[in-house]
Protein backbone atom coordinates (compact mmCIF):
# COMPACT_ATOMS: atom_id res chain seq x y z
CA UNK A 1 0.00 0.00 0.00
CA UNK A 2 1.15 3.45 -1.17
CA UNK A 3 2.33 5.75 2.38
CA UNK A 4 2.98 9.49 2.17
CA UNK A 5 5.80 10.42 4.13
CA UNK A 6 7.85 13.99 4.97
CA UNK A 7 11.20 14.31 5.88
CA UNK A 8 11.73 15.78 9.58
CA UNK A 9 13.79 18.62 8.66
CA UNK A 10 11.03 20.40 7.52
CA UNK A 11 10.62 21.29 10.72
CA UNK A 12 13.55 21.59 12.40
CA UNK A 13 17.41 20.82 11.69
CA UNK A 14 17.48 18.50 14.23
CA UNK A 15 15.16 15.38 16.24
CA UNK A 16 14.12 16.44 19.75
CA UNK A 17 11.72 16.83 21.99
CA UNK A 18 10.32 20.16 21.57
CA UNK A 19 10.04 19.70 17.88
CA UNK A 20 8.40 16.19 17.52
CA UNK A 21 5.83 17.13 19.98
CA UNK A 22 5.04 20.24 16.87
CA UNK A 23 5.97 18.05 13.86
CA UNK A 24 3.99 14.77 14.45
CA UNK A 25 0.34 16.51 15.54
CA UNK A 26 0.72 18.45 12.42
CA UNK A 27 1.88 15.92 9.77
CA UNK A 28 -1.05 14.16 11.11
CA UNK A 29 -3.25 16.78 10.30
CA UNK A 30 -1.77 16.84 7.08
CA UNK A 31 -2.48 13.27 6.21
CA UNK A 32 1.43 12.16 6.62
CA UNK A 33 1.77 8.50 7.81
CA UNK A 34 5.34 8.30 7.91
CA UNK A 35 7.75 10.54 9.48
CA UNK A 36 11.57 10.15 8.29
CA UNK A 37 13.68 10.82 11.23
CA UNK A 38 17.34 11.90 10.60
CA UNK A 39 19.86 10.31 12.49
CA UNK A 40 22.82 11.98 12.09
CA UNK A 41 23.70 11.76 15.30
CA UNK A 42 21.83 8.55 16.70
CA UNK A 43 22.74 8.83 20.01
CA UNK A 44 21.14 12.70 20.94
CA UNK A 45 17.44 10.83 19.81
CA UNK A 46 14.63 10.22 22.91
CA UNK A 47 13.64 7.10 21.78
CA UNK A 48 10.85 6.53 24.42
CA UNK A 49 9.39 10.38 24.14
CA UNK A 50 9.84 9.36 20.28
CA UNK A 51 7.86 6.52 20.18
CA UNK A 52 5.00 7.63 22.43
CA UNK A 53 4.34 10.75 19.98
CA UNK A 54 4.76 8.68 17.02
CA UNK A 55 2.19 5.81 18.50
CA UNK A 56 -0.05 8.34 20.00
CA UNK A 57 -1.16 10.27 16.65
CA UNK A 58 -0.46 6.79 14.23
CA UNK A 59 2.42 7.94 12.31
CA UNK A 60 5.04 5.56 11.53
CA UNK A 61 8.57 6.53 11.40
CA UNK A 62 11.93 5.38 8.89
CA UNK A 63 15.28 6.63 9.31
CA UNK A 64 18.09 8.11 7.27
CA UNK A 65 21.48 9.31 7.61
CA UNK A 66 24.65 10.23 6.03
CA UNK A 67 28.01 9.43 7.31
CA UNK A 68 30.88 12.02 9.04
CA UNK A 69 33.55 12.56 7.12
CA UNK A 70 35.41 10.29 10.14
CA UNK A 71 33.67 7.41 9.15
CA UNK A 72 33.45 6.90 5.28
CA UNK A 73 32.82 3.55 4.42
CA UNK A 74 34.96 3.75 1.61
CA UNK A 75 38.04 5.26 3.38
CA UNK A 76 37.34 3.72 7.13
CA UNK A 77 35.31 0.55 7.07
CA UNK A 78 35.90 -0.37 10.30
CA UNK A 79 34.33 3.27 11.69
CA UNK A 80 31.85 2.94 9.17
CA UNK A 81 30.19 -0.25 10.40
CA UNK A 82 30.55 1.09 14.16
CA UNK A 83 28.57 4.12 13.24
CA UNK A 84 25.96 2.24 11.12
CA UNK A 85 25.48 -0.57 14.04
CA UNK A 86 24.53 2.45 16.15
CA UNK A 87 22.08 3.89 14.26
CA UNK A 88 20.99 0.54 13.34
CA UNK A 89 20.27 0.13 17.04
CA UNK A 90 18.57 3.34 17.40
CA UNK A 91 16.52 3.16 14.49
CA UNK A 92 15.02 -0.61 15.31
CA UNK A 93 14.32 0.84 18.75
CA UNK A 94 12.59 3.65 17.23
CA UNK A 95 10.27 1.49 15.66
CA UNK A 96 11.90 1.72 11.90
CA UNK A 97 12.36 -1.09 9.38
CA UNK A 98 13.99 0.94 6.86
CA UNK A 99 17.35 3.27 7.35
CA UNK A 100 18.86 4.90 3.93
CA UNK A 101 20.76 8.29 3.23
CA UNK A 102 23.82 8.24 2.37
CA UNK A 103 24.71 5.15 4.27
CA UNK A 104 28.21 4.60 2.75
CA UNK A 105 29.80 8.54 2.82
CA UNK A 106 29.73 11.89 4.05
CA UNK A 107 27.58 14.19 2.26
CA UNK A 108 29.14 16.42 -0.31
CA UNK A 109 32.37 14.51 0.20
CA UNK A 110 33.73 14.00 -3.46
CA UNK A 111 37.81 12.77 -4.32
CA UNK A 112 37.98 14.71 -7.42
CA UNK A 113 38.08 11.16 -9.72
CA UNK A 114 36.17 8.72 -10.45
CA UNK A 115 34.87 6.02 -7.85
CA UNK A 116 37.93 3.33 -8.08
CA UNK A 117 36.98 -0.15 -7.20
CA UNK A 118 39.02 -0.26 -4.00
CA UNK A 119 36.26 2.11 -2.87
CA UNK A 120 33.62 -0.05 -3.45
CA UNK A 121 35.59 -2.63 -1.83
CA UNK A 122 35.54 -0.92 1.16
CA UNK A 123 32.16 0.18 1.32
CA UNK A 124 31.05 -3.90 0.76
CA UNK A 125 33.88 -4.21 3.83
CA UNK A 126 31.24 -1.97 5.71
CA UNK A 127 27.93 -2.45 4.69
CA UNK A 128 27.87 -6.38 4.63
CA UNK A 129 28.40 -6.81 8.53
CA UNK A 130 25.51 -4.00 9.00
CA UNK A 131 22.82 -5.36 6.55
CA UNK A 132 23.46 -8.67 8.31
CA UNK A 133 22.72 -6.79 11.88
CA UNK A 134 19.62 -5.39 9.98
CA UNK A 135 18.39 -8.22 8.64
CA UNK A 136 18.52 -10.34 12.20
CA UNK A 137 16.22 -7.02 13.37
CA UNK A 138 13.82 -7.17 10.68
CA UNK A 139 15.40 -3.99 8.97
CA UNK A 140 16.12 -2.81 5.29
CA UNK A 141 19.40 -0.65 4.32
CA UNK A 142 18.62 1.60 1.38
CA UNK A 143 21.20 2.78 -0.23
CA UNK A 144 20.86 6.48 -2.33
CA UNK A 145 22.41 7.86 -5.04
CA UNK A 146 23.02 11.03 -5.11
CA UNK A 147 24.15 13.42 -7.66
CA UNK A 148 27.76 14.24 -8.95
CA UNK A 149 28.09 17.17 -7.04
CA UNK A 150 27.87 15.69 -3.98
CA UNK A 151 29.42 12.40 -4.15
CA UNK A 152 31.71 10.46 -6.54
CA UNK A 153 30.80 7.44 -5.38
CA UNK A 154 26.79 6.61 -6.24
CA UNK A 155 25.05 8.45 -8.87
CA UNK A 156 22.91 6.66 -10.61
CA UNK A 157 20.74 3.29 -10.09
CA UNK A 158 22.04 1.09 -12.05
CA UNK A 159 25.54 1.99 -9.95
CA UNK A 160 23.21 1.14 -7.14
CA UNK A 161 21.94 -2.10 -8.40
CA UNK A 162 26.16 -3.24 -9.35
CA UNK A 163 26.95 -2.22 -5.63
CA UNK A 164 24.15 -4.57 -4.31
CA UNK A 165 25.36 -7.73 -6.52
CA UNK A 166 29.33 -6.67 -4.85
CA UNK A 167 27.74 -6.30 -1.21
CA UNK A 168 25.29 -9.44 -1.36
CA UNK A 169 22.83 -9.01 1.16
CA UNK A 170 19.29 -9.50 0.10
CA UNK A 171 18.08 -7.27 2.58
CA UNK A 172 19.83 -3.67 0.63
CA UNK A 173 17.24 -1.48 -1.31
CA UNK A 174 17.87 1.43 -3.61
CA UNK A 175 16.46 4.99 -2.04
CA UNK A 176 15.96 6.93 -5.06
CA UNK A 177 14.94 10.43 -5.46
CA UNK A 178 13.71 12.25 -7.94
CA UNK A 179 15.73 15.65 -7.20
CA UNK A 180 18.98 13.39 -7.95
CA UNK A 181 17.17 11.40 -10.19
CA UNK A 182 16.25 14.63 -12.17
CA UNK A 183 20.05 15.50 -12.72
CA UNK A 184 21.79 12.36 -13.47
CA UNK A 185 19.26 9.45 -14.74
CA UNK A 186 18.41 9.18 -18.57
CA UNK A 187 14.60 9.85 -17.18
CA UNK A 188 12.92 9.54 -13.87
CA UNK A 189 11.11 6.74 -15.30
CA UNK A 190 14.22 5.05 -16.76
CA UNK A 191 15.55 5.21 -13.28
CA UNK A 192 12.67 3.43 -11.93
CA UNK A 193 11.74 1.01 -14.50
CA UNK A 194 15.82 0.10 -14.03
CA UNK A 195 15.71 -0.06 -10.04
CA UNK A 196 12.22 -2.13 -10.49
CA UNK A 197 11.40 -3.38 -6.76
CA UNK A 198 15.06 -3.35 -5.97
CA UNK A 199 13.55 0.67 -4.75
CA UNK A 200 11.08 0.77 -1.62
CA UNK A 201 11.60 4.16 -0.93
CA UNK A 202 11.68 6.72 -3.22
CA UNK A 203 11.85 10.83 -2.19
CA UNK A 204 9.85 13.55 -3.51
CA UNK A 205 11.97 16.28 -4.45
CA UNK A 206 11.39 19.31 -6.55
CA UNK A 207 14.01 20.27 -8.74
CA UNK A 208 15.23 23.32 -6.04
CA UNK A 209 13.90 21.18 -3.53
CA UNK A 210 11.03 23.10 -2.41
CA UNK A 211 7.34 22.78 -2.90
CA UNK A 212 6.56 19.90 -5.45
CA UNK A 213 4.73 21.19 -8.33
CA UNK A 214 6.54 24.13 -8.42
CA UNK A 215 9.77 23.72 -10.34
CA UNK A 216 10.79 20.81 -13.62
CA UNK A 217 10.44 17.67 -12.09
CA UNK A 218 8.11 15.68 -14.45
CA UNK A 219 5.71 14.22 -12.03
CA UNK A 220 3.61 12.74 -14.03
CA UNK A 221 6.53 10.94 -15.69
CA UNK A 222 7.18 9.70 -11.81
CA UNK A 223 3.94 8.75 -11.07
CA UNK A 224 3.43 6.77 -14.44
CA UNK A 225 6.58 4.90 -13.73
CA UNK A 226 5.72 4.52 -10.49
CA UNK A 227 1.92 2.84 -11.24
CA UNK A 228 3.73 0.93 -14.05
CA UNK A 229 6.74 -0.74 -11.89
CA UNK A 230 3.89 -1.45 -9.71
CA UNK A 231 5.33 0.40 -7.00
CA UNK A 232 3.03 -0.16 -3.77
CA UNK A 233 5.65 0.99 -0.68
CA UNK A 234 7.15 4.06 0.71
CA UNK A 235 6.83 7.98 -1.25
CA UNK A 236 8.68 10.50 1.27
CA UNK A 237 8.73 14.15 0.71
CA UNK A 238 11.82 15.82 0.68
CA UNK A 239 12.01 19.31 1.34
CA UNK A 240 14.73 21.16 3.16
CA UNK A 241 12.86 24.06 5.09
CA UNK A 242 15.35 23.58 8.47
CA UNK A 243 18.71 22.12 8.07
CA UNK A 244 22.15 21.75 10.25
CA UNK A 245 24.61 24.10 8.40
CA UNK A 246 27.12 21.29 8.22
CA UNK A 247 24.03 19.75 6.15
CA UNK A 248 23.21 22.70 4.43
CA UNK A 249 26.54 23.69 3.08
CA UNK A 250 27.06 20.34 1.78
CA UNK A 251 23.50 20.65 -0.25
CA UNK A 252 24.91 24.20 -0.85
CA UNK A 253 21.04 25.44 0.20
CA UNK A 254 22.09 29.05 0.45
CA UNK A 255 18.44 30.72 0.13
CA UNK A 256 14.76 29.60 1.54
CA UNK A 257 13.22 26.57 -0.82
CA UNK A 258 9.79 28.05 0.35
CA UNK A 259 8.04 30.06 1.75
CA UNK A 260 7.40 27.93 4.99
CA UNK A 261 6.68 24.50 5.67
CA UNK A 262 2.54 25.27 5.60
CA UNK A 263 3.21 25.78 2.26
CA UNK A 264 4.67 22.32 1.47
CA UNK A 265 2.38 20.74 3.90
CA UNK A 266 -0.50 22.80 2.13
CA UNK A 267 -0.27 23.04 -1.41
CA UNK A 268 2.90 20.49 -1.99
CA UNK A 269 1.54 17.68 -0.84
CA UNK A 270 -1.93 17.83 -2.72
CA UNK A 271 -0.32 18.68 -5.77
CA UNK A 272 1.20 15.21 -5.27
CA UNK A 273 -1.15 13.24 -3.62
CA UNK A 274 -3.56 14.29 -6.52
CA UNK A 275 -0.82 13.42 -9.59
CA UNK A 276 -0.53 10.25 -7.80
CA UNK A 277 -4.63 9.33 -7.85
CA UNK A 278 -4.35 10.77 -11.42
CA UNK A 279 -2.08 7.78 -11.86
CA UNK A 280 -4.05 5.31 -9.68
CA UNK A 281 -1.89 5.68 -7.02
CA UNK A 282 -2.76 6.04 -3.17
Amino acid sequence: MIRFGMHFSLWAPAWTREAASVAIPEAARYGIEIIEIPLLAPETIDVAHARAVLAEHGITPSASLCLPETAMAHRDPDAAERFLNRAVDVAHALGCVFLGGVTYSALGYKSGSPPTEAEYDNIARALRPVARRAADLGMVIGLEPCNRYETHLLNTAAQGLRLFERIGAPNLALHLDTYHMNIEEKGLGHAIEIAGRAAPYIHLSESDRGVPGTGTVDWDGVFAAVAKAGFDRDLVIESFINLPPEIASALCVWRPVAKDRHEVLGAGVRFLKERAKAHGIG
